[in-house]
């Protein structure tokens, strides 16, 4: 059985709900997780971003017009739970 760490787990994620769009991008990288969308007509775009520190993980959605949430968690389990959460609004918006 593979063990895959988080930044594999978000990707994978990512590519399941994502796969069939051509406008949305995902930036990995040890301290940050960046899942962006490309709006030609909106220069603010909806986005998400999760900053690893230390000891927790902060992080921000934006749905490009009104709503911004942020939440701080403080280990993987409930980072990945709010990070579908989130995703599964950013494909609600691509879906609009």
């Amino acid at each position: 059985m593979n063990v895959y760490n988080f930044n594999q787990r978000v990707e994978k994620l990512f590519k399941s709900y994502f796969s069939s769009y051509t406008n949305i991008r995902i930036k990995l990288n040890n301290s940050e997780i960046c899942i962006y969308l490309i709006d030609e007509q909106n220069l603010d775009s909806a986005c998400l971003e999760l900053k690893k520190y230390s000891n927790y993980h902060h992080i921000t959605f934006w749905d490009g017009y009104s709503q911004c949430d942020v939440v701080k968690v403080f280990n993987e389990k409930d980072s990945a739970k709010a990070l579908k959460r989130f995703m599964k609004k950013l494909k609600k918006i691509l879906d609009r």
